[in-house]
């Protein structure tokens, strides 16, 4: 089939018991007579000696011409092939395609609309349909129920052919056969740029790659990953590892286009149809759609067993979740938008949140390595206080890059990080402290290690101690131990002047924890779990009830710092798995924190001094910065100023 072909039968079939008086004759005859020659094989003919019986007759007589096809219409063959349509669907396809991208197909058929032509039927009938089913056959083709082509009406009522948003990229770029042009027609496959490591702790990983792999391997039908979680945390990119772990290509579908084109939900919806068509029979693909909300619309949950603002049909979303051929990973920040006749029809549901510190500083070295710069220690040190940093490591390796920088630069991280926590970054923790220096009766390095290496993650620590002992210190030292992030809670964080709002903010808190499956740290406890026998109210009871509930069930570490253990309620004890009283240091551990802050011996002075702990070795280090020590006699002096200003005071020396 050419342009002569398709202009000749449509010219064949608006013809039929036409008079030369009608207007379509006149309009027909006028659209012709430039194309004389082209129409009857032979040169320019005066345009005055056509007529109307002319034109009918030289069609008919006309043999049919072997000149090349344009090169839409090969297109439109290997699109054919590609999706397997049958005599009708092709021939209907590539005429709709000459309508739009073939001048003269489109003036003629133009010319028959504006006369009283249903252009449907018209086509239809030129595809080989019977005249009186011809519309209908049309209406209900593979091509138009893919969404590939479609008709529309202008201002005048008149329709005309739409080809859309799919169909027209892969015109517009005219890709050659094979995996180029799937890939314009599907959407471009994925690759990954981290590896399955960078993902080790999301434990549901390994199975999900099974999943998929066995997936392609058995062409099952009906198998949907859906990927949750707030911005940035990695879910295309988790997608796409995975899919290159079980081996498959992963295809993007609807997205924008190189011209910046954004397509519509059903243009989004259709070219997922378009993907399961072209990708089904050859199975080895998975596709990834992003954002699901594109798919349902901007649901939200209502007041009973229903979803307003949901767009389009349920039961045709649930039969595509059910049928599909094709793996699909969907992913959604927010899965409240996503409604449970959804859900149900999901072979896995995956919650990802940030990633831990050690996977972040993977992430980190393959990023920094990828764009050509090195790591920095500024940038490390933000992981460890904002999570969110590892949300946003390529964009700031890139800029760095960009800039000229040979290290990724803090700055754009900062940047970002202060705008996703919408202000300010959070607060320095306290500096790494060796571990050594901690005081305590039990070995600390021995039990961390335990805990880390432990199947089950609901220990509960009390700390207490006199300030600078290192209570905080240890639960940050904790947290990365056990590579897991500090979530902090104080006692403004919790407390509430509204009766039953302290109560849910414990309960928040908790929840916070587990979500992300984060340490939770209750800094200054005594304020919230105080002996209930001091309460003078019925509400402050029920804030040390709830929070005494919630650590006999939380399965994820608590650690809870007082300097005051004699304030605690007595119930509290026995809901704390290890009580670590830390101590001022021993003359052993004081000369070798002396060491480790100051890097030299420490004088035998320092042995007279009884209560020091790592928070004021912490203190003059930070003094030395401004006003460097004379000797290591003048750096115990200044240890011994901290000393004397506890309410404790230590024994004095003299020189």
């Amino acid at each position: 089939m050419n342009e002569f072909s398709i202009t000749r039968r449509m010219l064949r079939r608006i013809g039929r018991g036409i008079p030369a008086s009608a207007p379509l004759a006149k309009a027909a005859v006028e659209w012709a007579q430039p194309h004389v020659g082209w129409l009857f094989g032979m040169g320019p003919q005066d345009p005055a000696e056509l007529a109307w019986d002319q034109l009918l007759a030289g069609v008919e007589q006309t043999p049919a011409n072997d000149e090349p096809r344009p090169h839409v219409l090969l297109l439109a063959e290997e699109l054919v092939a590609l999706l397997a349509l049958d005599a009708f669907d092709a021939a209907l396809l590539t005429i709709m395609i000459a309508c739009d991208r073939l001048p003269r197909v489109a003036a003629l058929a133009a010319v028959a609309g504006r006369h009283g032509h249903d252009l449907p039927g018209l086509l239809g009938e030129l595809s080989g349909a019977d005249p009186h089913d011809a519309e209908r056959r049309v209406r209900c083709s593979t091509v138009l129920r893919l969404g590939l082509v479609g008709f529309v009406a202008n201002r005048q009522g008149e329709v005309t052919v739409d080809v859309r948003w799919a169909l027209e990229r892969l015109l517009d770029r005219a890709p050659a056969a094979g995996t180029a042009m799937i890939d314009t027609l599907v959407g471009v496959r994925q690759p990954a740029s981290l590896a399955l490591d960078d993902f080790a702790h999301i434990d549901d990983a390994d199975f999900l790659v099974r999943l998929l792999a066995g997936a392609a391997r058995e062409r099952a039908a009906g198998i949907n990953i859906l990927v949750h979680g707030p911005p940035g945390t990695g879910k295309t990119e988790f997608a796409r590892t995975i899919a290159a772990a079980a081996g498959i290509d992963l295809h993007a579908i609807g997205e924008a286009d190189d011209d910046g084109e954004e397509p519509t939900r059903w243009e989004r919806v259709s070219a997922l149809g378009l993907a399961q068509r072209v990708l089904g029979p050859r199975g080895g693909a998975a596709l990834l759609f992003d954002e699901m909300e594109d798919l349902i619309g901007g649901a939200r949950p209502g007041d009973g067993d229903w979803f307003a603002k949901r767009e389009g049909s349920k039961v045709f979303v649930n039969r595509m979740l059910e049928t599909n051929p094709v793996p699909v990973i969907w992913t959604t920040n927010a899965i409240g938008n996503v409604d449970d006749a959804i859900l149900r029809r999901m072979s896995f549901v995956l919650k990802l949140g940030l990633p831990p510190r050690s996977a972040a500083l993977r992430m980190l070295d393959r990023i920094a390595l990828d764009e050509s710069v090195e790591t920095s220690a500024d940038l490390v040190h933000l992981i460890d206080r904002a999570p969110e940093t590892a949300t946003v490591l390529r964009v700031t390796a890139r800029a760095s890059r960009l800039a000229g920088l040979n290290a990724a630069s803090i700055q754009p991280a900062e940047s970002l990080v202060r705008a996703l926590r919408d202000g300010e970054l959070p607060i320095d923790g306290p500096d790494a402290l060796d571990i050594d220096l901690f005081e305590t009766d039990i070995p600390l390095a021995p039990l961390l290690a335990a805990m880390r290496d432990s199947a089950q993650a609901d220990v509960s620590l009390l700390l207490t101690g006199a300030p600078g002992t290192g209570k905080t210190a240890f639960a940050h030292h904790c947290a990365r131990s056990l590579d897991r992030p500090l979530i902090v809670k104080r006692a403004s964080d919790l407390l509430s002047k509204w009766v039953g709002e302290t109560e849910a903010r414990i309960a928040d808190a908790f929840r916070e924890a587990r979500i992300r499956g984060g340490v939770l740290l209750f800094d200054e406890v005594d304020s919230i779990l105080f002996d209930r026998t001091t309460a003078r109210a019925t509400w402050e009871v029920t804030q040390v009830n709830e929070m005494l509930t919630w650590l006999d069930r939380h399965p994820l570490p608590v650690i809870a710092a007082t300097n005051h253990p004699g304030k605690l309620d007595p119930a509290t004890l026995r809901r704390f798995v290890f009580k670590l009283r830390l101590r001022p240091l021993g003359q052993a551990r004081a000369a070798l924190a002396f060491k480790r802050f100051f890097g030299s011996e420490a004088p035998r002075a320092l042995d007279s001094l009884t209560n020091l702990t790592p928070g004021d070795f912490s203190v003059v280090a930070r003094q030395l910065r401004h006003l460097p020590a004379r000797s290591s006699l003048d750096i115990v002096e200044r240890l011994e100023c901290e000393s004397a200003a506890k309410p404790e005071c230590g024994t004095r020396i003299g020189f």
